[in-house]
């Protein structure tokens, strides 16, 4: 081993030892850069690996299910695409004939579909003739020989699939399509795993996105992928992708920075908001001001004066038993709420059994169940009109009594804000599973386990997280 002074009195010495350090230091860093990377590839490659897995098992599972219950419209393959769907990505298949008889009959039957609930559906009070139920019961049975025609031409359409000549049977190429279908879609909503996962769904199956990705044919889809990614995947896994997490995770705003994100209306509410962020009541889930802004601007646009169709009330549009079981002391509840609420649910009852009878109707009932379905269907108009009638008189006197906390601004947010914070607690700051508790309520949640499959709650989620980034993105600037 060379003392120190050996490198001061032998300069070329000392130069080719320290070129011989310094590559021993580059090769060393080299190493840990590469250790240190090593895990997100692996990661980001696993996380593929573990989505793809779900689709696949999934789609199987519903192709599976969709010959037994007959909702079967032509998928095939790892990615159940339909033959138009295949062909726009360039996979080769034939031209299946049956399958475009089958398309034009399905559409053809929806028409008449929609013709017989509307001929059941007119206001008349009166009885139907004789001759008028028998031409609905004419229009039903072709819609029902319709369908059972395209299902036929269907199963034609599927006997002649082979492998040779249909790309979506070809497993590898496919498996590398679902690759690039994932990665694009995931890009496209900015990694946000649930979007990503809708608009992946969205693609194979031919549809857009055009308020958000979720929507109530893709939602139990989701739900599905998400839960099982969740379970399977790494820490390192999950932060890949924008997993909705709120609170905490995501970094609370300043007492007053946020503020600089709101518009002229949001703002008069804003120092209502500061004093319960600034409260001692420890009991809070953390909540980003900027995603209750949100949810106030999507259930009020905040009006301090708004009252839905079914009688929530408020900036915060609480439902009055909502209100009650929050320790709110003075609800408008009168004894025709209840009957409001009956008859909207008997409404929707009613008519999904009207349009049953007319997709069971054969050539020896169609006069018995074309009966039937008309009165099931005007009964349920007649709830409708109930319905309509007692939500009016309860908006109209819930506003001139005035004496409801959820017409007071400050309340309405101190509430609101309580009972979201709640929901963020109880789905572990899931912020989309929070809001959809905030409308549908947890228990829907827990029976869907995630989002429920309902329109309301889906648009719900969808705009709210719409403009919550608009906030994110105002502030940003």
């Amino acid at each position: 081993m060379p003392e120190k002074s050996d490198y001061i009195c032998d300069p070329l010495r000392a130069s080719s030892m320290g070129i011989y350090v310094n590559s021993i230091i580059k090769i060393f860093f080299f190493c840990v850069l590469i250790l240190f990377l090593s895990p997100f590839s692996v990661s980001a490659s696993d996380s593929q690996e573990i989505l793809k897995q779900s689709i696949i098992a999934w789609n199987l599972e519903q192709h599976k299910k969709s010959l037994s219950d007959n909702s079967y419209k032509g998928e095939e393959g790892v990615l159940r695409l339909r033959p138009d769907v295949a062909r726009s990505f360039g996979l080769k298949l034939p031209e299946y004939e049956d399958y475009e008889a089958a398309v034009r009959i399905f559409e053809d039957a929806e028409e008449i579909l929609d013709r017989i609930i509307k001929e059941i559906s007119s206001d008349r009070r009166t009885q139907l003739s004789r001759e008028e139920i028998g031409e609905i019961g004419k229009l039903a049975l072709s819609h029902n020989h319709a369908v059972e025609k395209a299902r036929a031409l269907l199963a034609s359409y599927r006997s002649g699939i082979k492998k040779a000549s249909d790309d979506r049977l070809d497993r590898p190429n496919c498996l590398k399509l679902m690759e690039v279908l994932i990665e694009e879609s995931m890009k496209a909503c900015s990694y946000n795993l649930r979007d990503g996962l809708a608009s992946f769904y969205n693609r194979c199956q031919g549809m857009n996105d055009s308020d958000g990705p979720l929507n109530t044919r893709n939602v139990r889809f989701v739900n599905h992928i998400f839960n099982e990614f969740t379970e399977r995947a790494s820490g390192q896994d999950l932060k890949l992708f924008d997993m909705e997490r709120g609170g905490e995770a995501n970094g609370l705003h300043g007492k007053d920075d946020w503020q600089r994100a709101l518009g002229r209306n949001e703002s008069r509410y804003a120092d209502f908001l500061n004093d319960i962020l600034g409260s001692d009541d420890k009991g809070h889930y953390p909540v980003d001001p900027l995603l209750f802004m949100a949810l106030m601007r999507r259930e009020s646009n905040f009006d301090s004066k708004a009252v839905s169709y079914v009688g929530a009330a408020g900036l915060t549009q609480i439902m009055p038993m909502t209100g009650k079981g929050l320790g709110m002391k003075h609800i408008f509840m009168p004894d025709y709420f209840n009957e409001a609420q009956t008859s909207f649910s008997k409404e929707r009852r009613l008519r999904k059994k009207a349009v049953n009878l007319i997709l069971g109707i054969t050539d020896k009932n169609k006069e018995s169940h074309a009966t039937l379905a008309r009165k099931y269907m005007l009964d349920s108009l007649e709830f409708a009109g109930t319905r309509r009638n007692l939500f009016h008189r309860y908006k109209k006197e819930l506003l001139k009594d005035g004496t409801d906390d959820r017409l007071d601004p400050r309340k309405a947010i101190d509430f609101g804000f309580r009972y979201f914070s709640r929901m963020m607690r109880i789905q572990d700051g899931d912020i989309s599973l929070a809001l959809a508790s905030y409308n549908a309520g947890p228990k829907r949640v827990a029976q869907y386990e995630g989002i429920p499959p309902y329109k309301e709650t889906i648009t719900f989620r969808n705009r709210v997280l719409r403009y919550y980034r608009d906030y994110l993105h105002s502030l940003s600037r």
